[in-house]
């Protein structure tokens, strides 16, 4: 047969009309809308994105706005840099971390500073000591302090003064200066963002002068992504942040565009992977347009971003899962163009992390780069219609609550007044809805915990939390904290009795009638540090409560199919009972017979959708776990 060339003609586009046609048949009279995957912010995910949903081609990578990249060939030469971040706290240690670290792999520095949260450096020796190691001619050095922002900056001048000579053209980096994100910690008694600016501006221009390449200002999400804002959220208070820098330096002395120059921002990446790509193409954009009503030059519109993995997402329970979310994390900052990408120690949670979680944390993004060979496409992101229309979408919400934030006199009065706060305070009390009844699951956690796992010990860190004068300091917050303190009241059961708390579980039918509905159970029990023991194939309800009755605990759990339950139900709750169990429980929704069920002694019912995090610790109380 001879070869035929393929043309165009021999794929013919799909039929957005005869698609929906068979999806509307499937869903048998449900709305189209329960396809739709709503997302914090006001945003949804539609099921299918098609080539009307995408905006007009945007601009190639490297021109304003900057959506696609900030560099015309993306990172196909080298690669993004590899910045990791140390907050210590011993100085000497954290010294040696960074030698290790900068000779396997690690190509950039970022330093947390201050006390509790991170490296206590008081003096240029201390911050000498602390860079021994590192070659500063070639190695970015970032700088994050919490507490005061201009004096780390100057003494890490002090030292490229005194140890990269003259070579101050070759410097990389950012001195952190970053007064709202110190505002947001510790409040207006104590920081005052528009003096300490205008002490800034000096440096600004010194520095665009003598050392291009090193930025003085800092713009960072870390107060908000950690206390749980939404990703629309801290997209607009970053944004919002760096118009009040621009403003306050322009009345200082330091045009626009040279003050956008000066600025590193730096946002977290959290485990919502297209979204998160959506929002970091989204933050290029809105800075570009920012820069330009602000009258600056399309080259001082280009963003200077760092990436980070996300701290909420992050768990202290079955923390091995951390290396995945990470994965997935850093793969998300790198398809959206990040410039230098921090990804997190698994074993951050924990405490101080070790050596080898920081080679993991390393070689994740080695991976990244050397095998998978994400560097070598300017814009992988470019030209899907999902991304390209959700990197719209997240920037005109985004772009919507930075107008109210600047309505209420700009980011620093939001925080000053309380309003961040309380936009923070409504979010994580919808998010710990959605952890509690498991529609936003977490692996190892909330669904499929390791009952029996081996803990993973680490030096603690200080968990002193900054107070704020005058305002309401956000603070950090892990979406798994609420399951995890029931497994840690699980763990002082254990310690105290020797055995952890049990429940019974009798369940009725058969092994195929019952095991869909009892493993789920199961699963549940384990999410609260209660260790099921299955019984089934019982004679009648006093057999099971006989076996009961040899459990050693006071909980039972009937599981099995429903069509079992009005005529077992009040059976074996009355015999079981008889038997000394003080709480009975039911898998599954009661439906129409729960009054029956309950007025049998029945105490309470496990289900997919209910506050799973309350019923557990109405167990937890009821099996005498503190």
């Amino acid at each position: 047969m001879a070869d035929v060339p393929l043309t165009a003609a021999d794929f013919p586009p799909p039929s957005v009309e005869e698609w929906r046609r068979l999806v509307d048949k499937d869903l048998k009279g449900k709305p189209f809308t329960v396809l739709q995957s709503p997302l914090e912010g006001g945003l949804s995910l539609q099921p299918l994105y098609t080539p009307q949903d995408a905006p007009a081609p945007s601009e190639p990578p490297g021109v304003a706005p900057y959506v696609r990249g900030t560099q015309p060939l993306g990172h196909t030469e080298g690669g993004w840099l590899l910045c990791q971040e140390y907050a210590g706290p011993d100085v000497a240690s954290t010294a040696d971390a960074l030698r290790e670290d900068l000779e396997r792999g690690t190509q950039g520095v970022w330093l947390l500073l201050d006390a509790p949260h991170g490296l206590d450096v008081k003096d240029e020796a201390t911050l000498a000591r602390l860079l021994q190691h590192v070659p500063l001619e070639r190695t970015p050095v970032h700088l994050e302090p919490t507490a005061d922002v201009l004096r780390p900056a100057s003494l890490l001048l002090e030292v490229l003064a005194k140890k990269a000579g003259a070579a101050k053209q070759s410097l990389r980096g950012s001195l952190g200066i970053d007064p709202i994100a110190a505002l947001a910690r510790h409040g207006a008694a104590k920081v005052d963002v528009a003096r300490t600016l205008t002490e800034a501006a000096p440096i600004i221009t010194s520095l665009l002068k003598d050392a291009p390449g090193l930025r003085a200002l800092l713009v960072s999400s870390r107060p908000w992504a950690d206390a749980g804002a939404t990703s629309v959220h801290e997209l607009a208070w970053s944004i919002a942040t760096g118009v009040e820098y621009l403003r306050e330096l322009e009345r200082a002395g330091v045009p626009p565009g040279e003050a956008a120059r000066s600025m590193q921002f730096a946002l977290s990446v959290g485990g919502q992977f297209f979204p998160e790509i959506a929002k970091l193409r989204a933050a290029r954009l809105l800075w570009s347009k920012v820069v330009a009503a602000s009258g600056g030059a399309p080259e001082s519109q280009a963003m200077a971003l760092h990436a980070r993995t996300a701290s909420a997402t992050k768990t202290r329970r079955d923390p091995w899962v951390n290396i995945l979310r990470g994965t997935a994390e850093s793969f998300a900052a790198v398809v959206a163009g990040a410039d230098s990408v921090s990804t997190a120690p698994f074993d951050e949670p924990l405490g101080t992390p070790d050596e080898q979680s920081r080679r993991l944390a390393r070689n994740t993004q080695l991976i990244l780069r050397d095998e998978s060979s994400l560097n070598r496409v300017a814009d992988p992101a470019g030209g899907s219609y999902y991304l390209e229309q959700l990197t719209g979408e997240f920037a005109r919400a985004a772009w919507t609550e930075l107008q109210r934030i600047e309505a209420l006199g700009g980011i620093s009065r939001a925080i000053a007044q309380g309003d961040v706060a309380r936009v923070l305070t409504e979010t994580r009390t919808a998010r710990d809805k959605a952890v509690r009844t498991r529609k936003l699951p977490i692996v190892g956690v909330s669904e499929f915990p390791h009952l029996h796992e081996a803990p993973v010990q680490r030096e603690a860190r200080p968990a002193a939390p900054v107070q704020g004068e005058g305002i309401t300091p956000p603070q950090p917050v892990r979406v798994a904290e609420a399951f995890e303190s029931l497994r840690d009241a699980s763990d002082r059961y254990h310690a105290a009795h020797g055995v952890r708390p049990r429940a019974f579980m009798a369940n009725l039918g058969t092994v195929a009638e019952h095991t869909a509905r009892s493993t789920w159970i199961s699963n549940v029990l384990a999410v609260g540090g209660i260790e099921p023991h299955e019984h089934h194939g019982f004679a009648d309800a006093n057999a099971a409560a006989e076996l009961f009755a040899k459990a050693g605990t006071s909980l039972a759990v009937i599981s099995g199919p429903d069509a079992l339950y009005p005529e077992a139900v009040p059976a074996y709750v009355a015999a079981l009972k008889a038997k000394g169990a003080r709480t009975v429980a039911v898998a599954g929704r009661p439906g129409d017979h729960e009054a029956a069920f309950r007025a049998a002694g029945v105490d309470l019912f496990l289900y997919a959708g209910a506050d799973l995090f309350q019923l557990l610790k109405t167990l937890h109380t009821q099996l005498g776990v503190a």
